[in-house]
């Protein structure tokens, strides 16, 4: 009897030190965007660069970009029955920098995103969008960009065409990635160019009325 309780107390010993000895799974790295969208048919890209403003990854584009090929297709910029939507989200196709052809940065519906990185055009209330980069991220300081575009949204300063109006609207902020879970909050740092004919970002916005309304908030998070 003393024997056999000694062989069960032993093999409960070397159970629980197997236990103990095997490491915890790692949870894999996330960052969770989530805006609050004022308005319906919203185009929209995220993307992450680092301390020093270089494009690091796309996080997310609506699909219409994305997949559809919304800004990369035939005809003229502002034809009535198609063309492509040079200006839809300018400042991220050019920071993304492939060029698919004829200075176009903008997916073709025959060259995709993948699905990891886009869904159907939000509604207006909370968008969450979560994003796991392929490979760890360093620690340290990172920006993340969110742009928003609406087309027909016109005023008087901005009515170019039958459907391009205010241009893109950029947001950007700060998130650290480390070893605690870490939050920031985006701010508006300026404008797309008009018509999308570069990337650059036009820090003047006092021309915009409704585009700057078209994101009421936004932030970011950082699961470790």
């Amino acid at each position: 009897m003393v024997f056999k309780a000694l062989c069960l107390a032993l093999a409960l010993l070397a159970g629980g030190l197997t236990a103990a000895a095997a490491p915890a799974a790692e949870q894999p790295q996330a960052l969770v965007f989530k805006l609050l969208l004022a308005e319906k048919k919203c185009q929209l890209a995220i993307w992450l660069t680092d301390r020093d403003n270089r494009f690091l990854d796309t996080v997310y584009v609506s699909r219409k970009t994305a997949q559809k090929g919304l800004g990369n297709r035939g005809g003229e910029l502002d034809d009535h029955w198609g063309g492509p939507r040079l200006s839809v989200l300018p400042v991220w196709a050019h920071q993304r920098g492939r060029d698919y052809g004829g200075g176009n940065f903008y997916p073709p519906k025959d060259q995709p995103l993948p699905d990891a990185v886009t869904s159907a055009t939000p509604p207006a209330g909370v968008f969450e969008w979560t994003w796991k980069p392929a490979a760890p991220l360093s620690p340290g300081q990172y920006f993340f960009y969110i742009e928003v575009n609406k087309s027909f949204d016109q005023n008087k300063s901005h009515d170019y065409s039958w459907y391009r109006g205010q241009p893109s609207v950029v947001w950007r902020g700060s998130l650290t990635v480390g070893r605690e879970p870490s939050t920031g909050r985006a701010q508006i740092i300026g404008h797309g160019h008009p018509a999308g004919a570069d990337g650059r970002i036009e820090p003047d916005v006092s021309s915009l009325t409704t585009a700057l309304e078209l994101i009421k908030e936004a932030e970011a998070s950082c699961r470790p």
